[in-house]
């Protein structure tokens, strides 16, 4: 596995970048996916999309890396930060493989696990993931090695968090099954985890959990 970074001056130029790079990958020849991640710094790249008023094919499906176990009205659930982005796009809804918090943590991830496993069944492909980077390492929402170790033989599985609320996380038996994965990381409290990740990859969670890929592209602005 090998990590690949590229530096960008600024969040702008970095989300901006990110934008045209979703940007190419919406109209699919074949049933395919991109997956949305959740946190801070992708939310400029949604919005940057939206400003565009681009329209995805009908091969597209939208899947996410991980999400709260909190309802989708909730202003921490992925899902519904990107509601704006898919209502743009036109994607409906049975092309938006979202996380069911509405079933509770551990059925939603059960049920997330079905519907990922049935849209690879039916030849889907995975293209693009979008993954992000804490400052203590972690990505999607696997914190912990344990975390990654509970993922073997699972395409998503629920996280138990110190404090709630609680997670549901695709694992590394799914990321490693794209054809491209991207790690978006901004600011400066990301720098040294950044650079521990590119040293020294088997210390950092998001380095276990993405070491079974031959490469990883880290976006990092400065």
């Amino acid at each position: 596995m090998k990590f690949q970074l590229r530096r960008f001056d600024t969040l702008d130029a970095l989300s901006l970048e990110a934008a045209d790079c979703l940007a190419g990958y919406l109209h699919p020849d074949i049933p395919s996916a991109v997956m949305l991640s959740g946190g801070n710094t992708p939310l400029a790249v949604y919005e940057e999309l939206c400003l565009r008023c681009l329209t995805a094919g009908s091969n597209l499906t939208i899947l996410f890396s991980d999400e709260r176990n909190v309802p989708a009205s909730s202003p921490d659930n992925n899902y519904g930060n990107t509601r704006a982005l898919i209502r743009s796009l036109g994607v409906t809804d049975a092309h938006v493989l979202r996380v069911r918090t509405e079933l509770g943590c551990q059925e939603a991830a059960d049920q997330y696990d079905r519907d990922l496993r049935r849209f690879l069944a039916e030849g889907g492909r995975l293209q693009l993931g979008l993954l992000g980077v804490g400052s203590d390492g972690h990505t999607a929402s696997l914190f912990t090695p344990e975390d990654v170790q509970a993922g073997r033989g699972r395409l998503a599985i629920a996280v138990a968090r110190p404090r709630p609320p609680d997670r549901i996380s695709v694992t590394p038996d799914l990321l490693r099954q794209f054809d491209r994965v991207i790690v978006l990381a901004a600011g400066p409290e990301k720098r040294a985890i950044v650079t521990q990740l590119m040293n020294t990859p088997e210390a950092v969670v998001a380095g276990q959990a993405l070491r079974d890929l031959p490469a990883v592209e880290v976006w990092l602005a400065d």
